[in-house]
């Protein structure tokens, strides 16, 4: 930096500000810590979520085992070259 650019900055006077403005950032943030969710009550919502995801897994693969093994009875190729009952 220039010493023209240090002059300007140690002229810099500070801000006068109430005394009341530490108690009204304090009662802000102690409203906004009030709708925070607490950590144990996410956990628990994600192991439900996982929980219900694996057993989502868990039937449908089983269930598409069941189908392959029942599902074996192929299509016939069928050549009909009739037209509308000619």
């Amino acid at each position: 930096m220039e010493p023209d650019n240090l002059d300007i900055l140690k002229n810099i006077k500070r801000a006068e500000v109430p005394d009341a403005l530490y108690q009204t950032i304090e009662s802000r943030l102690e409203a906004n810590r009030k709708n925070i969710i607490p950590l144990y009550q996410v956990g628990i919502v994600a192991s439900l979520v996982i929980g219900l995801i694996l057993t989502q897994f868990y039937f449908l693969g089983f269930s598409s085992k069941i189908n392959q093994s029942n599902n074996e009875i192929d299509l016939i190729d069928v050549n009909n070259n009739s037209l509308y009952h000619e």
